[in-house]
């Protein structure tokens, strides 16, 4: 196959800057990842490629991937993740073990020895090998770049250093990109802390205000019953609202993390005066997921609270079929997830989407709801 000219210093120059206007292009880290990818493998006449992004120690993920062989594709790419896959990938135990500070022109790929061992008619396309470039900034083990071509490439110095270039700089923007998305998310803390503070100080007061008054004039309107039925109202109403507005700010309130999913969802229930049941399995959900599932847990225990006629409710967490599944039911009256144009539902659906959840709602008059994210 073909190389590129690393004989020209003016290409050189070439593919650093169009990798770096590529890794600027986006505040999405699997776009950008997979932008970056695409292009640098057609500039270096290269086949297959994928990047591993690493999270501690110990998980990673498979981030972005061009053209795996048929043997690597099969399942949904289950031989490349963490949970299905390879458990001695040589390159990414290389990697933790700190024996992988640098390109490394040629590395047996574990994934495909493992899928021809369960298949040896798989099609890995020719691969065997592949090259590993670490994505390391600052000491700090980013992830792992892989590209590969069927036969054996041998890379030249110059292009083993220019991948090490381009890996420092995939490795420096997927950090750029964390802390741009965790400046975010403090902003938006920031602001649900004032809006909580604000609806506390304010509307909450103002509506046990509106509380005592309706019950003060009813008690000293006992003699004129038309006064009296409507304190009653006024005081029901108020009443009402104030449970509403306490579970809203306790919604608005910043998540510290402290507590697991299944224990904030019950002490959430509970403040509502319902008796929730618990099933939830203690699974290792990433900070994006349990976030998502606690608001859309959250507002789906307060629509029981709301609609369904019933203090009872169920919860369940588990895994099915590689996968994971949070359900909440009751036994209600069969209304306490409305219409999916209604703003809670409307935030339920985007949740779910935002963290790749399939969402479906059971509903039958008279024997209740389930809510169901997949």
């Amino acid at each position: 196959m073909k190389k590129f000219p690393t004989h020209s210093y003016d290409y050189l120059l070439h593919v650093q800057r169009e990798i770096s206007e590529t890794l600027n292009e986006s505040t999405d880290i699997y776009e950008t990842l997979q932008s970056c990818l695409e292009k640098l493998l057609k500039m270096m006449n290269l086949s297959t490629g994928w990047i591993f992004l690493l999270y501690n120690h110990d998980d990673y993920e498979l981030a972005s991937y061009h053209q795996l062989p048929p043997a690597l594709n099969k399942n949904d790419q289950a031989i490349m993740k963490q949970q299905e896959g390879c458990s001695d990938c040589y390159c990414l135990n290389r990697y933790r073990e700190g024996r992988l500070a640098q390109a490394v022109q040629s590395i047996r790929c574990a994934r495909l020895s493992d899928a021809l061992s369960l298949d040896k008619h798989a099609d890995t396309n020719g691969l065997t090998h592949h090259a590993s470039v670490p994505l390391t900034v600052r000491g700090s083990k980013v992830g792992l770049l892989n590209l590969a071509t069927p036969g054996m490439r041998d890379f030249e110095k110059e292009e083993l250093l220019l991948l090490e270039s381009i890996a420092f700089q995939i490795g420096a923007t997927v950090e750029r990109i964390r802390l741009y998305h965790k400046q975010s998310d403090l902003l938006i803390t920031k602001e649900r802390t004032r809006l909580a503070r604000d609806l506390h100080d304010s509307v909450k007061q103002k509506l046990f205000a509106l509380s005592l008054t309706s019950k003060g004039i009813e008690a000293l309107s006992k003699d004129l019953p038309a006064i009296t039925d409507a304190a009653k109202d006024v005081g029901t109403l108020s009443q009402e609202a104030l449970q509403e507005m306490q579970s809203l700010i306790w919604q608005l309130r910043p998540e510290h993390g402290e507590d697991p999913l299944a224990d904030t969802l019950e002490k959430h229930a509970l403040r509502l005066g319902l008796r929730p049941f618990i099933q939830c399995r203690t699974l290792p959900l990433t900070e994006t997921v349990n976030e998502s599932l606690t608001k859309i847990g959250q507002e789906a225990i307060y629509n029981v609270f709301k609609h369904a006629e019933t203090d009872q409710l169920s919860i369940v967490l588990d895994t099915v079929d590689e996968g994971v599944v949070f359900e909440i039911s009751d036994p209600g009256v069969g209304g306490a997830f409305p219409h999916p144009s209604r703003l809670g539902m409307k935030s339920m659906q985007e949740r779910a989407e935002q963290i790749g959840a399939d969402f479906t709602v059971t509903s039958r008059t008279e024997q209740g709801q389930k809510l169901r994210f997949a």
